[in-house]
């Protein structure tokens, strides 16, 4: 992969809210997606994070029906035909004293870009219910659910626009999902 097809991969990986319906994902994709995040790097080497693959249907419902999806979007909601296929539930392991949230970022962008890679669309949710994910999963009490990342086939269409007064993402007319960015002379403040 040359650096213009890794630039189009990550301007390719978008956050799907609405997916395709039926759709069949297998534990080893998902296993081979959480394989390459658990060697990514980590705060001090501590890995204080741990992983849940989803993909009983009954499960993935209960979870997609609890999460909050698209808040700045006004009477929106998604139907229960577009709910993912898959979940990926990221944990904090408390009883190892790292850095979960720098971790957690840096093991989400690796696996929305593997998840891309191996056609498939995801949806990080800070919003999922952690107390049911603690309940469905007798999560013991030193794992904390921190997010879960929905996974499945994207049935929507989503392009990056530039950012003119507001940052909120919207729908436009023809129903597609906008996703407003600075340009690069607004984040880049100086060249020594």
């Amino acid at each position: 992969m040359d650096f213009k097809e890794f630039k189009d991969l990550v301007k390719n990986t978008r956050t799907t809210r609405r997916f395709k319906k039926n759709i069949s994902i297998f534990n080893k994709d998902l296993e081979e997606i959480i394989d390459t995040a658990r060697v990514v790097s980590s705060a001090m080497n501590k890995q204080p994070l741990k992983y849940i693959m989803v993909t009983k249907k009954e499960l993935v419902e209960k979870l997609s029906s609890s999460s909050k999806w698209a808040s700045h979007l006004e009477n929106w909601t998604q139907s229960k035909d577009e709910q993912p296929s898959a979940f990926i539930i990221v944990l904090n392991d408390t009883s190892i004293d790292g850095y979960s949230m720098l971790d957690c970022g840096i093991a989400l962008n690796t696996i929305m870009l593997g998840l891309k890679l191996k056609g498939f669309a995801s949806c990080p949710l800070g919003s999922i219910d952690k107390e049911l994910c603690k309940n469905l999963f007798s999560l013991s009490k030193n794992l904390e659910p921190i997010l879960g990342i929905a996974v499945g086939l994207e049935n929507e269409s989503i392009k990056l626009v530039d950012l003119e007064e507001d940052s909120n993402y919207y729908r436009d007319e023809n129903d597609v999902h906008c996703v407003p960015k600075k340009t690069l002379d607004e984040v880049l403040v100086g060249k020594f």
